[in-house]
């Protein structure tokens, strides 16, 4: 029982995750069948129901009566019309409700103990045994009360005679579409008196044969003969022992609970892509950074870093030269150097990214990771990634929630759950979404182009200023201390030769002309030196430069990335992850992945459990 209801707790659970993006066909089908599930334990599995299941004339009532050794049920090949079961009940303390539940009229209900001969059914204490309406009968209104008590009883006794065991009707019509309830059925064939032996042989191993093809392999048969009462002792004993192991009524829910736990397997995938960790993350950053254009603005701010080196280590006598020839030119030295000013003082904004590039890198994400999902999982990744593109939607908004509270269900099934829970079973019995749905404010459509503009935005917002290095000022200095001491050397040079050239000598105090040289010469080609070591300075600056901004450019697209794409990706994969793993025991319910905000559980995070261990909702 423990099991079982581990289990109603992991479908609970599973519904609870997962169930807006299961079909819902497979949804209402599982909460049907979970509610029905629920009543039937709350009745308890003291008594066991037992329906008798047949065609018009196969001897199903004259069973019935030889089950409960009284003439109850009329007998006839043409019984009379009726809509209702017939119930005959061992042990009437506590069947009442269970009839109820049934919907036996009470006019159709017999206790088969009494003092005289309890002794003699004692064996069968605690059996509702059924005769259903004829399941072939013209009448419509009787073939619905065969299938809504099909759907309901604990064991289903398929009663078939030498004539119509092979009929149409009764394999493709039921057999055929209750293979998962195989351990709570058997098939009677009726009649065996009308037969020899060897034609009891042979229809039994025809008999055999269909059942197998209707994937029915562990259904057992019993010959009987109602009339003559050959094999009823036998079915008797049959009954007796699956009504005191009660196992029938546990097998029934463990079927009913495997037929809810594969509606909501075939709604979900069989692993999430990555494991759980988008995929392609690094691809779409760098798709989004080559739409952005980051590369034709690096190439940009390198030429500018570069320019701006040059102009600031430039060789003493050139700027000087520059100068003085700008002086002489004024106008149109003004506006080169207004024009050099303005160059170096713009800020190199990133240029508008190309809109169908990154729809493009997008989509090509959301087709490793929403592709492999089932339909409603991936238009539900496709939908919150186009929500959290447009500029309008707060990231958050656009995330499947996380932490949300927990809320009862008018759907819960009734006090099973409830015992459950009081005895330390991981247990939740909800039906309706766990953690909510994200909603777009204002019901505009997402902007398709609205990515592409958060990006401008973001890598706009990038800061490029750039502040000179100091070995900048340093060389600048040391570029105008050569070029005066060149001066000075010329000058002294030039002084010498006057002072030669007029026959007379310097005074002692200037020194000597080879120093004036040296200080000439020297000055101006240290100069060109200093300038030459700068340039290839530069150049290492500027990729140490460029490094440094791509860096900064690029954490800005994963940002903008990691929040409008990765995020929801990541969200949808975590609950189809919860809800697949608790669906298969790998983790116990809990009360909705509140480790994980927004929805944005890593998939690579190990489950939080409350306590006790998961119990899987499909059967191994």
């Amino acid at each position: 029982m423990t099991d079982v209801m581990g289990r109603v707790a992991a479908l609970s659970a599973a519904l609870d995750c997962g169930g807006p993006w299961l079909p819902p066909e497979s949804v209402q089908k599982t909460r049907d069948r979970m509610e029905h599930v629920g009543h039937r334990l709350d009745l308890g599995t003291e008594h066991t129901v037992v329906a008798l299941v047949g065609a018009t004339g196969g001897g199903k009532s004259s069973l019935f009566n030889a089950i409960a050794r009284m003439d109850i049920a009329q007998v006839g090949a043409r019984r009379p019309l009726t809509t209702s079961p017939m119930a005959c009940v061992w042990g009437e303390l506590g069947s009442q409700t269970l009839l109820d539940w049934l919907q036996v009229p009470e006019d159709r209900r017999i206790s088969r103990e009494s003092v005289l001969d309890a002794d003699d059914q004692a064996a069968l204490h605690g059996l509702v045994l059924l005769d259903l309406p004829d399941h072939d009968s013209t009448e419509a209104v009787h073939r619905v009360e065969v299938d809504r008590l099909v759907r309901m009883v604990d064991l289903m006794i398929w009663v078939v005679d030498p004539q119509k065991y092979a009929d149409d009707s009764l394999h493709s019509g039921y057999l055929q579409k209750l293979t998962s309830h195989d351990g709570v059925m058997l098939v009677v064939l009726n009649q065996v008196d009308k037969l020899s032996a060897a034609e009891v042989e042979t229809c039994v191993t025809d008999l055999r044969r269909l059942l197998d093809n209707d994937g029915l392999a562990r259904v057992g048969i019993v010959p009987v003969s109602a009339s003559r009462g050959d094999g009823v002792d036998e079915l008797r004993t049959l009954l007796a022992d699956v009504v005191q192991d009660r196992f029938a009524v546990i097998e029934r829910i463990e079927s009913d609970l495997d037929i809810a736990a594969e509606e909501i397997a075939g709604g979900l995938a069989a692993s999430e892509p990555g494991g759980g960790q988008p995929i392609s993350q690094d691809k779409l950053i760098t798709e989004l950074a080559a739409a952005s254009g980051i590369s034709a603005l690096l190439d940009v701010l390198g030429a500018e870093y570069r320019r701006r080196g040059r102009e600031k280590l430039a060789w003493a006598p050139a700027v000087w030269a520059g100068r003085i020839a700008a002086s002489r030119g004024r106008s149109a030295g003004a506006a080169e150097v207004q024009l050099r000013a303005e160059t170096a003082s713009l800020k190199a904004l990133a240029s508008p990214s190309q809109r169908p590039a990154v729809r493009l890198a997008v989509e090509a994400m959301l087709a490793d990771n929403a592709d492999p999902l089932p339909e409603r999982w991936a238009e539900q990744m496709r939908t919150l990634v186009a929500r959290a593109g447009d500029p309008s939607v707060a990231p958050e908004d656009a995330l499947l929630p996380g932490a949300a509270t927990m809320s009862e269900s008018p759907l819960r099934p009734v006090s099973a759950i409830g015992r459950a829970e009081q005895s330390g079973t991981h247990t939740r019995g909800r039906h309706t979404p766990a953690y909510g749905l994200p909603t777009l404010k204002g019901g505009t459509a997402p902007d398709p182009d609205g990515l592409a503009r958060v990006l401008d935005s973001r890598l706009a917002a990038v800061d490029l200023r750039f502040t000179p290095p100091f070995w900048w000022h340093a060389g600048q200095v040391a570029q105008h201390v050569l070029g005066a001491v060149a001066v000075v050397g010329l000058l002294w040079m030039a002084l010498y030769g006057l002072f030669d050239a007029m026959g007379q000598e310097l005074p002692g105090a200037l020194g000597t002309f080879p120093l004036a040289v040296a200080a000439g010469v020297g000055g101006l080609v240290a100069g060109l030196l200093l300038r030459l070591f700068s340039r290839w300075w530069l150049a290492g600056g500027a990729a140490h430069r460029r490094d440094e901004l791509q860096g900064r450019l690029r954490d800005a697209v994963a940002d903008v990335a990691t929040l409008r794409v990765v995020a929801p990706i990541r969200s949808v994969l975590a609950r189809h992850r919860e809800t697949r793993q608790v669906l298969l025991g790998e983790r116990a319910p809990s009360d909705g992945p509140a480790d994980h905000p927004q929805g944005a559980g890593r998939a690579d995070d190990p489950p939080q459990e409350k306590s006790g261990e998961p119990v899987a909702a499909l059967s191994s």
